[in-house]
């Protein structure tokens, strides 16, 4: 056996020595052997000061068959820079010596942590990561923009009260308003829901935007998931807004809600009174139903409903009118589990004389559009709407069916997560479908303006040759 040991520690002794004469541990000091970085700027996007943010990652290259020695890497601004840097396990504003291996990596990981600059819009925040390798000088941009936000951590709201747009709220817990309160958010006004936060109505919401201040209700991750994937483009990033029994009047126009677990949830209560009005808004990406409806008289105009792990519209009970409004599930994060619009049985919606009407909507998606395809003797009544991809007939219940038609949207890149629901091409099956009876009053135009006195275009959008969606997400890149 000892013989046996003896070539084989001798040759792993020499392997040892093999490859230790691959490695040049000596340093080189020439001004030609510098580094190289995985990116030129490292950008954090939008961050809420007082608040620290998700970790960046730089990764340094030494591409020389040398070691080299980083004399220093520090913050162009030292302390006062606003970002948090870590090399090698240690955090700092400042590193000398850090040595490289040949042909090996170094990672360096960049934060923030901003106090608050007394601004109500966004602040630019502006550094360099500076390092100096064999008197060489070389920087890595830093960027990011800053936000001041009002922060509200398990509040009730108990008498009137009027949410401003001067800054963003940043909503902790959940926000409650009692049964004998109203909350009134002003047009333009930003609520940030952390992980877990819901919005709970025992009284009244009003969320009243304008085309050109919308009231937001998202979720509060600014970062991003992957380098193409934003944690605003998720679902489940915070529960959604409930409507409790005994809440009435409530109204959401112009209004954007999304990125929710469980999107509107309207509790059940007397039909007698309105739960709630939707208009001119986007109710975007849930985790389960998108609009749930128990037992409530609900009306949904010019509104965009999308994006949902199983229904975008679940009625149970009620009184529902939905009209002008685009309804469609491409949901991009897993299998879609329901129908795009659930009812109950035919059976059940005449027992309990369910009203539905679908005027003038577009209905699409990866999904079955309807989870009952007879509604023969009920009162569920689609009048002058698309099914895309479905092929059917009309009836009492089906009123100028455009059946199996192309709606064309503008986009849906589900390798970006990208999408914009508005008609994006003439030759659109939508386009001109709609009834006049339909279009009228609050429905005239769409939520952009674009009128309907001359041609009616079936669900939330007339069609025009450009898409404002679309432009803002160019605009963003190109920032």
């Amino acid at each position: 056996m000892k013989r046996a040991i003896y070539p084989i520690f001798i040759l792993l002794l020499c392997l040892s020595g093999m490859l230790s004469a691959c490695i040049d541990d000596s340093f080189t000091t020439s001004p030609g052997d510098v580094l190289t970085f995985s990116t030129d700027t490292v950008n954090l996007d939008t961050i809420f000061t007082n608040e620290g943010t998700s970790t960046r990652t730089l990764k340094v290259y030494n591409l020389s068959n040398k070691s080299l020695r980083i004399g220093s890497i520090k913050l162009g601004k030292g302390g006062a820079s606003g970002f948090i840097v870590n090399v090698d396990g240690l955090s700092g504003t400042s590193f000398t010596d850090t040595e490289i291996r040949g042909n090996d990596s170094l990672f360096v990981f960049i934060m923030a942590n901003v106090t608050e600059t007394g601004e109500n819009g966004l602040v630019d925040l502006r550094d360099s990561l500076v390092f100096i390798t064999n008197g060489v000088t070389q920087h890595v941009k830093l960027l990011a923009r800053t936000q001041d936000a009002k922060r509200l951590r398990g509040v009730t709201i108990n008498s009137d009260t009027l949410l401003t747009a001067e800054k963003p709220f940043i909503v902790y817990d959940s926000l409650v308003v009692a049964p004998t309160a109203r909350l009134t958010i002003e047009p333009g006004a930003t609520l940030y829901f952390h992980n877990g936060a819901a919005l709970e109505v025992y009284g009244q919401l009003i969320a009243e935007g304008t085309p050109d201040a919308r009231v937001t209700l998202r979720g509060d991750r600014l970062d991003r998931m992957f380098d193409n994937l934003p944690y605003d483009n998720l679902a489940g990033q915070w529960g959604g807004i409930r409507f409790h029994e005994g809440s009435f009047d409530n109204r959401l126009t112009h209004t954007m809600v999304r990125g929710t677990t469980w999107g509107i949830m309207c509790d059940s209560t007397d039909l007698s009174r309105t739960t709630l009005t939707i208009h001119n808004s986007i109710i975007h990406n849930s985790t389960a139903n998108l609009v749930d409806i128990a037992c409530n008289r609900v009306r949904i105009t010019n509104s965009e409903l999308s994006d949902a792990g199983y229904s975008v519209l679940a009625i149970h009970k009620g009184i529902v009118d939905v009209t002008h409004c685009t309804i469609v599930n491409y949901y991009f994060y897993d299998m879609i589990k329901g129908a795009i619009i659930h009812t109950p049985s035919c059976e059940e919606l005449i027992e309990w004389n369910v009203e539905l009407n679908l005027n003038n909507c577009l209905i699409a998606g990866n999904a079955s559009p309807l989870s009952v395809g007879d509604f023969t003797g009920s009162n569920v009544y689609l009048n002058s709407c698309m099914l895309a991809g479905v092929e059917g007939s009309d009836d009492a219940n089906f009123v100028h069916t455009m059946w199996g038609g192309e709606p064309m949207f503008w986009l849906i890149e589900r390798e970006n997560y990208l999408y914009d629901y508005r008609l994006g091409s003439p030759e659109s099956g939508a386009i001109g479908w709609g009834a006049t009876a339909y279009a009228c009053d609050s429905t005239a135009c769409d939520m952009y303006g674009a009128s309907r006195l001359e041609r009616i275009d079936v669900g939330a959008y007339q069609y025009t040759q450009t898409s404002p969606y679309y432009e803002a997400l160019e605009e963003e890149k190109e920032e």
